[in-house]
């Protein structure tokens, strides 16, 4: 059986068995202290050693964040989807949970360190579609985590700047990433882990967030291999969107103004009822709260921009999306008003849409199928750039997939009510966790579930998604615009690049690249 107990530099640990028994999970090890009082707004501090042995048999509090999900449409679709209960809330949140099945220290089994979605504006390492023991069961060790999340997590201010040792502020929701990825390196191997072996992945906001620190150079080193799950959608891969120090310095200031608060007076205030104030001082006139900050320190680049122009680590890729990813409700702010050609062409060129209609005349008879196409290119199209992009700047080729299962028991929400894999619908597959969800799932789902956490967990291992048994998943290069279709019915590689799919991919090479 696996080890129950184990050394870490912060003292002993002593975890539970699983429900298979071959798996032991440690809940809710403290990686940073928590952010209270004073430290409320800087960046963490690695956690304080204990005594004896901390018996980790419990998840950590999420998060302070509002009522989950929080800031998307269909709130109420993935309340019943993913969070059928509120978990506790506290600042005394910055834990993580690992799963293992090694039987002692030093094994080097391939880490897969997870970052969860909610627009880093939501969610918690231990939810309900998160678990690691199928993983485990692949040898390989799972940890997921919780870090500081919102409004509170990006604040910056010039006052923090001055306090926090580094010269800048906010971006903590990357910076408590960064030093769990920290934890695991020095720590990891306790657990049968090899801390030469990361691989960082994430859905939605995580995805986001694992793209951040590709683009990071503080993350060098701490990550070997990259999952990016529903995170390059079409023009999020484009140089737009930028926020700097001073912008978020600027938010700041103009949300304690709005307030009538000092910065102090937030440092002290209940955090929920500081998540609450600071929810509302947009609404109050502080503008949109900024996010990912290019400050300098932790991010050098935007992101989007790194991603569109060869600047993010090159390392082993793995990404996609699924159909559920052209979901409505996010339109572009710039873009409001715009004719529809002009919104739907926003979904994937972001601000170079109406130079695309330009080009693209909405009216000729030659361009139907094209205007057609745009609107169903969405959940795949960002991956397809991305590959492009790696391509072009003769980085490893990445793996790409489409998830496009048919899943069961639609709704009236509209969002899955045909069948289509809605947004985060792929967590399941990956986890292997379908038997939580309430929807009747049949074998053949089950078979796709297994394929996907082989997939995931080979990718972990070396860097390849293919093993014994499984269908032949081919990277992506200009040579082979190869994308794996994972869906119960049909796992199998090809390409989804025709001849309108290549126009669209021309535009954003003219049209991304040139302008970063």
């Amino acid at each position: 059986m696996a080890m129950l107990r184990t050394r870490t530099r912060c003292g002993d640990v002593e975890g539970v068995r699983g429900s298979n028994l071959n798996v032991t999970v440690f809940k809710g090890i403290p990686y940073a202290e928590p952010p209270l009082g004073p430290a409320r707004f800087l960046p963490p501090k690695p956690a304080t050693p204990w005594m004896g042995t901390r018996v980790c048999d419990r998840f950590a509090p999420a998060s302070i964040q509002g009522t989950i999900p929080v800031g998307i449409p269909f709130g109420n679709f993935f309340r019943k989807e993913f969070y059928p209960y509120d978990p506790p809330r506290s600042e005394d949140s910055l834990c993580l949970n690992v799963w293992t099945a090694a039987m002692e220290p030093g094994e080097k089994r391939p880490v897969l360190f997870w970052i969860h979605g909610g627009g880093l504006a939501s969610g918690f390492g231990h939810e309900m579609e998160f678990d690691g023991e199928a993983i485990a069961k692949r040898g390989a060790i799972l940890v997921t985590i919780n870090y500081r999340l919102g409004a509170i997590g990006f604040f910056a201010h010039p006052e923090l700047s001055k306090r926090s040792g580094t010269g800048v502020s906010g971006n903590n929701v990357l910076l408590d990433q960064l030093e769990a990825l920290r934890w695991v390196r020095d720590n990891i191997a306790a657990f049968g882990g090899d801390p030469d072996n990361v691989t960082v992945f994430g859905q939605s906001g995580g995805a986001a967030a694992t793209t951040a620190h590709l683009a990071s150079p503080l993350s060098k080193g701490l990550l070997h291999k990259a999952i990016i799950q529903s995170g390059v959608s079409g023009h999020d891969v484009h140089a737009f969107g930028r926020t700097t120090l001073d912008d978020a310095e600027a938010w700041g200031v103009k949300a304690c103004e709005v307030l009538g608060k000092t910065v102090a007076d937030l440092e002290q205030m209940p955090a929920m009822e500081l998540h609450e104030a600071l929810e509302r001082a947009p609404g109050l006139g502080a503008g949109r709260r900024p996010s990912e900050t290019v400050d300098g320190h932790f991010l050098t680049v935007n992101p989007r921009e790194a991603a569109s122009s060869g600047r993010l680590a090159d390392l082993p890729i793995l990404t996609g999306g699924v159909s559920g990813d052209g979901m409505p409700g996010f339109p572009l702010p710039e873009l409001q008003g715009e004719p529809p050609e002009v919104l739907a062409a926003g979904a994937l060129f972001g601000g170079f849409a109406r130079e695309f209609v330009r080009e693209h005349p909405v009216g000729a008879p030659e361009n139907q199928e094209l205007y057609r196409r745009i609107a169903g290119a969405r959940p795949y199209f960002g991956a397809l750039t991305f590959g492009e992009r790696q391509a072009e700047c003769k980085h490893r080729a990445p793996y790409l997939y489409y998830f496009d299962a048919f899943i069961p028991d639609g709704d009236d929400t509209g969002l899955a009510g045909d069948g289509v894999a809605y947004h985060s619908a792929e967590l399941w597959y990956v986890f292997g966790t379908l038997e939580r969800c309430w929807r009747n799932f049949d074998g053949r789902h089950y078979d796709l579930s297994h394929r996907m956490t082989d997939y995931w967990t080979n990718f972990a291992r070396t860097g390849d998604p293919n093993g014994a048994g499984l269908p032949r998943w081919e990277p992506y290069t200009l040579a082979n615009r190869a994308t794996m279709r994972l869906n119960e019915a049909d796992t199998s590689c090809g390409t989804m690049v025709d001849a309108e799919v290549a126009t669209m991919l021309e535009f954003t090479r003219t049209h991304a690249v040139s302008r970063t």
